[in-house]
């Protein structure tokens, strides 16, 4: 991974560039296998705004641009608020990235009983008329909401990924409301 720097308006100095480097380790930690790539860079443009020096950081991950900026009175302060910052939004990214591929191995959270077989059958005098298997997705409550509202569902089951827990999201009257269980 490179990191490339760049400064308007004042020079940066070689401890500047060192200490912008070792806040920018834990961004790398948790980049994982992304830090790795020859095509995944970083970008820090300092500028000196009046009193003011802004820092801002970009890259791009997962066809997304990730941008960051920030003002402060002294070059260690932007670093500092720039740095933590923009690893949130890394942290964010890569986990939505994670969510979305685990999702799509299993396809769009749905599978017609049409290509599963039954794990028993139905006999005539149940109440059952219909039987689907889904899989239990993993998503967080606002994903869980978008996915409820494009399959047209009044309810959706799922592991919340904020708190582990598995949770029913229903909607009644144009509100929602949510369950959660506890095991």
């Amino acid at each position: 991974m490179e990191v490339r720097t760049f400064a308007r308006g004042f020079e940066l100095s070689d401890a500047m560039e060192s200490y912008l480097e070792e806040k920018l380790e834990k961004v790398k930690r948790g980049l994982g296998s992304f830090a790795q790539r020859d095509d995944f860079s970083i970008e820090a443009r300092f500028d000196k705004d009046g009193p003011l020096y802004v820092l801002r950081l970009q890259t791009y991950m997962n066809g997304k641009n990730i941008i960051v900026q920030e003002k402060a009175n002294d070059v260690y302060g932007v670093i500092d608020t720039a740095c933590d910052n923009f690893e949130k939004s890394v942290k964010r990214e890569r986990e939505y990235y994670k969510t979305y591929r685990k999702s799509n191995v299993r396809g769009t959270g749905e599978v017609s009983a049409e290509g599963l077989l039954p794990k028993h059958i139905i006999e005539e005098e149940d109440k059952i008329d219909n039987a689907k298997r889904v899989f239990l997705s993993n998503v967080t409550l606002e994903e869980a909401i978008e996915q409820m509202e494009v399959m047209g569902h009044t309810f959706f089951v799922f592991r919340n990924v904020d708190t582990g827990e598995l949770n029913m999201l229903y909607r009644r009257n144009d509100k929602y409301g949510l369950l959660e269980f506890q095991e």
